[in-house]
């Protein structure tokens, strides 16, 4: 993986997604709707400012052709990103998707940074560390199944714990269609 991706690989999608033009259609997902931004500054203790809805449609890979929502929240070194997409319908598609997930880590590993993983319930967490080399913030992040749908909430450059963004993701969910 190149340099470029020195972030999680599901943070990955905020770097596509706000390359989308504003003015598209709507959003397939409605990625916003799943979070308020009030819910995200009581865990983060900072005004954040909201973005609309954006869809990409993945390019390759196990989910090539399928369209993801992205919304996210920026302000400074912190941002979220939630991204929504539709769940793996087989085996093989949710083994391939992983194993996508665990190369990017591979690579950011082999860049020297330190990747602590932990379940909570049914969400994958993660905590990434940048080595001390790298200018970037940490970075958490959740990734879940719920509803026939996946998706990961991502929390760069605050102190959110695993715990927290868990919380958050499982408030998304309970709000799936």
């Amino acid at each position: 993986m190149k340099t470029t991706a020195l972030i999680p690989l599901s943070l990955v999608l905020i770097t596509v997604g706000s390359a989308t033009l504003p003015g598209q259609a709507a959003s397939t997902y409605k990625a916003c709707s799943l979070l308020t931004t009030a819910e995200l500054e009581g865990t983060l203790r900072q005004k954040l400012p909201r973005s609309g809805d954006s869809d990409i449609t993945v390019n390759d890979g196990p989910y090539k052709g399928e369209m993801v929502s992205v919304c996210s929240w920026v302000l400074g070194p912190a941002s979220v990103t939630l991204s929504i997409m539709r769940g793996p319908r087989t085996a093989a598609q949710r083994a391939a998707g992983l194993a996508t997930l665990r190369e990017a880590d591979e690579a950011l590993k082999k860049q020297g940074w330190t990747i602590e993983d932990v379940t909570i319930g049914r969400a994958a967490c993660s905590t990434y560390r940048p080595p001390a080399t790298v200018t970037a913030p940490m970075g958490v992040g959740c990734i879940v199944e719920a509803k026939g749908f996946a998706f990961s909430l991502s929390i760069i450059g605050s102190t959110a714990t695993p715990q927290q963004v868990k919380n958050l993701a499982g408030r998304a969910a309970g709000r799936l269609p």
